[in-house]
């Protein structure tokens, strides 16, 4: 059988045009996208994020009398996908990595009188042009009170650190890009990889918003019974004494055992989360099965490990509580497993790619060239190994370091492609972990300690937001539309640097509005480790790693000569950090829903639970949008479907 990576070229296609309207609201968008999602968190830390659904909403409505009294100035299906690639880019680019990433810049001035880690190190080693050390600038946070203006004030301070860390972001983003660039055609045509979380926002976009989605009527009262629960929860959570439909979390079974070692086993919360659970209704159900099974597994390993005497928690096997079960090792051993399958897959593609850089060929996509492309890689790359030469560490460690972070980018940008979870969080998951594993620690000085636990922190912290399977999406989005990717990719980079520039500027809006200074402290706990318990390799975490890497091998093995097999090895690899602790059960329903209609209702069943799940979808986001915007203009909490909840007192 031919593997689908060695399918022919296409032919010369004629492209769509990307019109000036699109590009002008894209750009224009990419501003509020940036202020949304920079203010409220909490509605933005999930794959599907609100803001980017909100303003496509807003501007499907706004398209229909449009189209009706004045269609030349109407959008067309094109437009709206052209912008919510944009939006969604810049919603990712003003997202958690733009949060962590600033809360050093005042943070570490701010706190380093009565934190010694601070004081003594993080203060120390870290650039000033990257970081206020004068505790004196920026102490004003602490009183809050301040208006839109004071904060234009303050960017002469801000505004240089902006651009240092903005130039260490260019260098991240663009080397996701790039090899997002090398490898459009196989992922977004050649292997037909599924794409589940386009499917709202193309739905909606159809024929300028008037497509086959808004004349289902299992959608509408999907979406009906769906924004009536969500306005009517929102409602009783202003206002108590009113009733309310609970949706979200109902129990946590962990409460129901008080001794070790049930006890132990970590949160397990019984939740639905609606819009969650219809985003599995488009997963495959391999994947579905997967995710709960290795989730059930991970709990059922925490109490085992328990009953041996190792205490055990939320965390317990990763980065954050390294030890037993070895979370982290195993799920590292299976992203390299992953990427190693990743590559055998489209070693065919590879070689054309190769090709193609060294004759420099023109892409039948219009896309910019590969060999633009791979340089393009190869710079990028280049500034994120000398960034780490500022802070004493060696190129030979760097280039495996940045190679490392990269590969994870890949798996996880396939896995989101081909599989669509509802959110991928791999919390303090990244290449600090797994590079001092094979390394050791003793031979980290406390500079190099500070630029890999501080400066790095980022890339270590969370990955909810990640940029690149972003960036993905919107290619893909552009190459259902027959659209060149050259105007896409430039696209791509505007709402970027829009995103972060203006996620920046609003969050230090929000901050100094508050007073409150949202700083991560996971960078000085890092540090702290590493400066009191210097150690070398960790054989143990080598080998649970190289664990993790079989258990993925034998299971793509199996699948390949037993293709019905049911568990996919990307739920081994997501389910075994926390995360899918969030929304596993709603999955199981999703789960069961999906294989009884597809049993018992064939393809037209499934057809109608599709609009089913449309509808719970834009009627979530819908109430979503109306609680955001009501939190925004009052400044005060209200009700989210989200699964951490807005901070009292704290909008």
């Amino acid at each position: 059988m031919r593997s689908p990576t060695t399918e022919a070229p296409r032919t010369t296609e004629r492209f769509r045009p990307v019109r000036a309207r699109a590009v002008l609201v894209g750009l224009l968008m990419c501003v509020p996208a940036a202020y949304i999602t920079a203010s409220q968190m909490v509605s933005a830390i999930f794959s599907l994020m609100t803001a980017s659904i909100s303003i496509q909403l807003f501007l499907v409505i706004v398209n229909q009398p449009l189209r009706r009294f004045a269609p030349k100035l109407a959008l067309s299906q094109t437009d709206l996908i052209v912008i919510f690639g944009m939006v969604a880019v810049a919603c990712a680019a003003s997202g958690e990595w733009m949060h962590v990433t600033q809360g050093p810049i005042h943070g570490l001035a701010l706190f380093s009188d009565n934190n010694a880690t601070i004081k003594d190190y993080l203060i120390k080693y870290m650039p000033d042009w990257l970081v206020v050390t004068d505790r004196k600038q920026v102490v004003d946070i602490l009183g809050g009170g301040h208006d839109f203006w004071y904060v234009v004030g303050k960017l002469p301070l801000y505004m240089p650190r902006y651009l240092a860390w903005g130039a260490l972001w260019a260098c991240l983003c663009g080397a996701l890009l790039f090899i997002n660039c090398l490898m459009r055609d196989a992922w977004c045509r050649r292997e037909r990889l599924a794409f589940p979380l386009i499917q709202l926002p193309v739905a909606m976009s159809e024929n300028g918003g008037a497509g086959a989605m808004f004349r289902s009527r299992e959608m509408w009262i999907a979406f009906a019974i769906m924004f009536g629960i969500d306005m009517l929860n929102g409602f009783n959570y202003l206002y108590p004494n009113l009733p309310a439909i609970p949706v979200k979390q109902y129990v946590d079974v962990q409460t129901f055992f008080t001794e070790p070692p049930l006890s132990q086993m970590g949160t397990m919360p019984i939740a639905l989360y609606p819009f969650m659970a219809a985003v599995g209704l488009f997963m495959p159900s391999d994947l579905l099965l997967s995710l709960v099974v290795f989730y059930l597994m991970r709990k059922v390993l925490h109490v085992a490990v328990a009953s041996q005497g190792i205490p055990q928690g939320m965390f317990s096997g990763t980065a954050i509580s390294p030890g037993p079960p070895y979370f982290d090792e195993q799920t590292w051993g299976g992203v390299f497993a992953m990427f190693v399958g990743a590559v055998w897959v489209s070693r065919h593609y590879l070689k054309e790619v190769w090709g193609a850089i060294r004759n420099g060929r023109r892409e039948e996509d219009g896309g910019v060239s590969h060999r633009f492309a791979f340089g393009g890689l190869i710079l990028c790359t280049a500034g994120l190994v000398w960034f780490g030469t500022l802070g004493d560490l060696s190129i030979a460690y760097m280039i495996p370091y940045v190679l490392v972070f990269l590969i994870f980018s890949v798996v996880l940008t396939r896995i989101r492609a081909q599989l669509g979870p509802p959110t991928h969080e791999f919390a303090f998951f990244g290449p600090n972990s797994v590079m001092t594993r094979f390394l050791g620690t003793n031979w980290i000085t406390d500079k190099q300690s500070v630029f890999m636990g501080q400066a790095m922190i980022w890339l270590n912290r969370i990955h909810r937001n990640h940029m690149m399977p972003y960036q993905l999406e919107a290619m893909k989005m552009g190459q259902g539309e027959k659209v060149s990717q050259r105007p896409i990719f430039w696209l791509i980079v505007a709402a970027t640097i829009l995103g972060f520039m203006f996620g920046m500027f609003f969050r230090h809006g929000l901050i100094y509005r508050i007073g409150d200074a949202y700083y991560w402290g996971d960078g000085e706990v890092y540090v702290r480790n590493i400066i009191n318990n210097r150690t070398g390799p960790d054989v143990t975490g080598i080998t649970m790693t190289i664990v993790g890497f079989i258990v993925v091998v034998a299971m793509d093995t199996i699948r390949y000569r037993f293709p019905a097999f049911p568990l996919h090895p990307a739920g081994y690899v997501l389910s075994l950090n926390y995360g899918v602790d969030y929304y596993w059960f709603g999955l199981l329903v999703a789960l069961m829903v999906k294989n009884f209609v597809q049993r018992y209702y064939g393809l037209r069943g499934y057809d109608r639970l599709r609009n089913v799940a449309l509808g719970i979808l834009l009627g979530e986001y819908a109430a979503e949008t109306i609680w955001v915007m009501m939190s925004l203009i009052t400044h005060q909490s209200t009700y989210t479907i989200s699964f951490n909840d807005r901070s009292l007192g704290m909008q």
